[in-house]
């Protein structure tokens, strides 16, 4: 297939791209930077010089396509549901339309945090907010002829160059001299292998799936958060704190504090039934202790 792709040079995507290159497809890709173009068409990816904004490229690029993914996401936590928020409304927008009509597949991304109980791909996420907004655009063009698929990531999408949630507590508990968790806190977070989720986001796209469905990027399923900082913790020699004063909380964690408030317990079973996934890379806690979180 002729893949269009955002996102491509990012964490997920530039392991997206060898997956769907191994397996016989062929992709265009948008960059904004000279770097990313160049790294992009050393690995023989046509590539549109244009951003998650240009969206009458991002519409012409995909109506060229045989399916979409659309991995892009302008990270910006200080203005959550806000522009980064409508920026990718927009690309969504732009580029589903362009496939209508056509049966063809788009696959989105989503998030696994917060979802409602039991936390399964038939529940909505249980606080709303742009995530659940973009779903919901991409699932409005199941009635125009397109064949709408979202991927919910686990919180952590773990592997070898993460920069991620995992690398941000890992910074958390050097700056600090010491790692944390929130006293009596009883969340958990899923997790899953960056390549893992790459094969995920191929099945995707190859597989018949109906419009209108959510597949979750969940390898494992409610690890608890203060395990994760404690095995953080003994990485870099350090204590493991209990942290309960609110201020105390926010200095730690910085930007990511809201995000302590959502357990993760998600479950992919339905997704493995449907795609016929089967996720074989390192589990996080092993790739806490061999990787290069650390280094």
């Amino acid at each position: 297939m002729k893949v269009f792709i955002t996102g491509a040079s990012g964490w997920v995507g530039s392991h997206v791209v060898p997956e769907l290159q191994k397996h016989g497809h062929t992709i265009t890709a948008i960059a904004r930077s000279d770097n990313s173009a160049a790294a992009l068409e050393k690995q023989g990816v046509k590539v549109i010089r244009a951003g998650l904004e240009d969206v009458d490229n991002l519409h012409s690029s995909a109506k060229e396509a045989d399916a979409v993914i659309h991995l892009a996401y302008i990270h910006d936590f200080s203005d959550y549901g806000g522009r980064p928020a409508q920026v990718d409304f927009a690309a969504i927008r732009a580029m589903a339309s362009a496939l209508e009509g056509t049966n063809k597949p788009f696959v989105g991304t989503g998030g696994a945090l917060g979802l409602a109980e039991p936390q399964t791909e038939n529940e909505s996420t249980s606080f709303g907010g742009p995530r659940k907004a973009a779903e919901d655009i991409a699932f409005s063009f199941t009635s125009k002829g397109v064949r709408p698929i979202v991927v919910r990531l686990s919180p952590t999408t773990h592997g070898e160059g993460d920069h991620g949630f995992i690398a941000h507590l890992v910074q958390c508990a050097r700056d600090s001299g010491y790692s944390a968790y929130v006293k009596d806190s009883k969340i958990r977070w899923s997790a899953v292998h960056v390549d893992d989720a790459a094969v995920l986001y191929r099945l995707a796209i190859e597989k018949d799936l109906p419009g209108g469905t959510i597949l979750h990027g969940v390898a494992e399923s409610g690890i608890p958060f203060s395990t994760i900082t404690k095995k953080i913790g003994d990485q870099l020699g350090f204590e493991t704190k209990e942290l309960e004063d609110e201020d105390e909380i926010k200095k730690h964690f910085k930007w990511m504090a809201f995000l302590l408030n959502f357990d993760c317990n998600a479950s992919s079973k339905i997704t493995r039934e449907k795609t016929g996934w089967e996720p074989k890379g390192k589990g996080l806690l092993e790739d806490l202790e061999t990787g290069k979180y650390f280094v």
